[in-house]
């Protein structure tokens, strides 16, 4: 259910409140971040997260010669950062929730 998983973000976002409990949860352990989504009447599974963040990536796992470059020359570009955010939330178990902000995950 993408529209949930839309929904969910929507809400934390538009909720400075909602916004901080959610980094206090952090983004590594899937139960916390599904029992948020419930109390918020939000219901989805890991993997119906991990799609949808596949969806808003998109291609950004493959990084072009600019963002290359940026890294090599020391700086990280957005593209970067949503590249590893999105490969560090599918090691393991693919259940993990991706960065799509800088900071805490959310």
């Amino acid at each position: 259910m993408a529209s949930e998983v839309t929904g969910f973000f929507d809400k934390i976002s538009s909720d400075p409140a909602l916004k901080a409990k959610a980094k206090a949860i952090g983004t590594s352990d899937w139960s916390k971040v599904e029992a948020f989504a419930k109390e918020l009447g939000f219901s989805f599974t890991a993997k119906e997260m991990h799609d949808h963040f596949s969806k808003q990536l998109g291609d950004a796992n493959d990084l072009n010669e600019d963002d290359l470059s940026s890294v090599a020359g020391g700086t990280v570009s957005a593209t970067a950062l949503a590249a590893v955010g999105a490969v560090s939330a599918v090691v393991g178990t693919s259940a993990a929730v991706t960065s799509t902000t800088i900071g805490s995950g959310w």
